[in-house]
């Protein structure tokens, strides 16, 4: 694993032009973050239990949901965790509230955990992360693609209520979206004072999240579309 300093760590030397052209791997954007990847598997029956919920028998279509949620929740993950750790060196604007970063992150963290549990051993493994280096060149454009990643979240996790086959997956991944929804009010107002959402958000589907998180999470596309997505 490469131990140079990333342009996380070190902002300012984005700002001169010191950038990745293919973006920053997963050590480079955080180093001595946590260790291991995502990746998306095809199949999967009975989800089990979770938290004293059972879930119903939901087939693929309900697993590979889970599946792309925890793959967009380990990229929120690294992400917030990113900004915590380097939080003061973003600048032109400097971030503001570190708290409200710390708490975020907290949420995702529980997310994550949440569909870990459910999908159990079909948890995803193995795929690395990456952030594009011009995502870092500055506090703007760092909020820019906050703004961009909590869309997506936000969206998806609509999406979801939709198309999921179990009443409880349908509860949870509304609730998910709203507390989704918060961070990304917040990050918008950071990014240009604009916090109100609209009055009915827009719902995506997971293959128009993962063409937004393409980016973030190489090979997200056909990985989806070995888990039942053909329209990925």
């Amino acid at each position: 694993m490469s131990t140079d300093t990333s342009l996380l760590d070190r902002p300012d030397r984005a700002l001169d032009g010191v950038q990745a052209a293919s973006g920053l791997n997963r050590s480079q954007f955080l180093r001595n973050g946590a260790k291991g990847g995502i990746a998306l598997v095809a199949g999967g029956t009975m989800l089990g239990q979770v938290s004293g919920i059972a879930f119903a028998s939901s087939g693929v279509s309900d697993n590979s949901t889970l599946q792309a949620a925890y793959a967009a929740e380990s990229l929120a993950v690294f992400v917030y965790s990113a900004i915590v750790k380097n939080f003061h060196s973003f600048k032109h604007p400097r971030l503001e509230d570190i708290d409200y970063f710390r708490a975020a992150l907290k949420n995702e963290q529980d997310h994550k955990a949440f569909l870990a549990k459910a999908l159990g051993s079909k948890t995803p493994t193995g795929l690395q992360l990456k952030v594009p280096s011009s995502a870092l060149t500055s506090g703007h454009a760092l909020l820019k693609t906050g703004v961009a990643l909590e869309t997506a979240f936000v969206q998806t996790y609509l999406g979801a209520v939709e198309t999921l086959s179990s009443a409880e997956l349908k509860v949870i991944a509304a609730k998910v979206a709203t507390n989704e929804a918060s961070h990304l009010s917040f990050i918008m107002d950071q990014f240009n004072g604009k916090a109100v959402l609209l009055s009915l958000p827009s719902t995506g589907t997971v293959p128009d999240a993962a063409k937004a998180l393409s980016p973030f999470i190489p090979n997200l596309v056909p990985r989806l579309e070995a888990a039942g997505f053909p329209s990925a």
